[in-house]
C-alpha cells in the first residue's frame, strides 16, 4: 500500500503517479455503492497493488482536494470542488448550492419559509400581491386587509 498523487483525474480510472515519481496508467478507482466522485487532478489516493504489482494496482480512498469541508463531531457532509454541499448534522441538515427536482414531486409536512421570492410557472408570490392590494370591484372601497 502506497500514498500517490492523481496526475490525470477521472471516476472511473486514473493516472497515478506513485513512488520515485512511477507513473501508473488506468488504475481503477473503487468507491462505495451509491457515491461517485470525479476526483480532481492533484488528489492524494492510497494505492493498493493487487498481488505486489503496481501495474495491477487500485485506488481505494482519496484526499485533498481544493476544496475540504471538515465536519465536527458526528456530522457527515457531501461536497464536491464548486463549493456545494449536503451537511447533515446535530440540527438538520443544511444545503449550500441551487437545488433542482428534475423527477419527482416534492412533500413537506411542516412550513415552508423564504427570505427572497416565490414563483410558481406563471408568476411570484409578489407578483399576485401588486394586483390584489390595489384592486377595487366597481365603485367599492379598496380593500382594508393587504396582502403581506
Amino acid at each position: 500500500i502506497f500514498l500517490g498523487t492523481v496526475a490525470r483525474s477521472g471516476s472511473k480510472t486514473l493516472q497515478i503517479l506513485g513512488n520515485a515519481d512511477e507513473v501508473l496508467d488506468a488504475i481503477e478507482l473503487y468507491q462505495q455503492v451509491g457515491f461517485n466522485s470525479h476526483i480532481p487532478n492533484d488528489a492524494k489516493v492510497i494505492v493498493v497493488p493487487l498481488l505486489g504489482k503496481t501495474s495491477r494496482s487500485v485506488v481505494v480512498a482519496t484526499s485533498g482536494g481544493a476544496i475540504v469541508v471538515n465536519v465536527s463531531e458526528g456530522e457527515t457532509c457531501i461536497y464536491d470542488q464548486f463549493g456545494h454541499q449536503v451537511l447533515l448534522h446535530k440540527n438538520g441538515i443544511k444545503m449550500v448550492g441551487d437545488v433542482e427536482i428534475v423527477e419527482g414531486g416534492l412533500t413537506v409536512e411542516k412550513d415552508i419559509k423564504s427570505k427572497a421570492d416565490i414563483s410558481d410557472k406563471t408568476g411570484s408570490m409578489q407578483a399576485m400581491r401588486d394586483v390584489y392590494n390595489p384592486h377595487v370591484h366597481g365603485n367599492s372601497p379598496q380593500t382594508p386587509s393587504k396582502m403581506e
